[in-house]
């Protein structure tokens, strides 16, 4: 059975066993959500599919789903600039996402496709989740040569740390004076 929801400001096109990424949910990865803006239900019969469509939604259709993922996306940079006028303004942004494996649509009218629990499993098997946690954009550095800043110059390139250099000795000490320094002689000038 195919199906139309709505969540997070957007529609989004579903099927049993399929895992769609939409607006941040709140829960736990493992947990189960369940959408109730249904708008449109399929279900295929031969030549003629049937089809439920709402006004604006179904009443009674829902689906329902289990988190796998939770995290953000990609970083995409914003940047503003006015020529000749030195503005240049550079932001980056993380979207959080929420990864949902779809396990039953019901379409309001008492018909219901559902996913078994080895269906789940083999689904789960197959995915791996794209999502970062929140912190650094990406956690290995990229050690490409291209990408080497000012302040590690080339230091990713070295697959091994170089020891420290051996601390050299400290010099010899002055010999502390004994007497005090001479004083300068002066000579008093004569009166004529």
């Amino acid at each position: 059975m195919y199906a139309v929801i709505q969540t997070g400001g957007k529609q989004y096109g579903i099927q049993t066993g399929t895992i769609v990424q939409v607006e941040k949910l709140p829960g736990d990865v493992g947990s189960s959500v369940q959408f109730s803006e249904v708008l449109l239900a399929s279900k295929a019969q031969g030549d003629q599919p049937q089809l439920w469509l709402g006004k604006p939604l179904l009443s009674g259709a829902k689906v329902e789903g289990q988190i796998v993922g939770q995290g953000r996306g990609d970083k995409v940079m914003i940047v503003k600039m006015k020529r000749r006028k030195q503005y240049r303004r550079t932001q980056g942004h993380r979207q959080f996402y929420t990864q949902v494996l779809i396990t039953s649509v019901e379409n309001g009218a008492g018909e219901k496709t559902a996913l078994s629990a080895d269906e789940v499993k083999t689904q789960l098997s197959k995915f791996t989740s794209q999502l970062k946690a929140k912190g650094p954009a990406s956690s290995t550095p990229n050690k490409a040569p291209w990408n080497m800043g000012m302040n590690n110059l080339g230091a990713g390139l070295l697959s091994e740390k170089k020891a420290a250099a051996p601390k050299k000795a400290a010099a010899p000490k002055k010999a502390e004076a004994t007497e005090a320094p001479a004083k300068k002689k002066t000579t008093k000038k004569k009166e004529t």
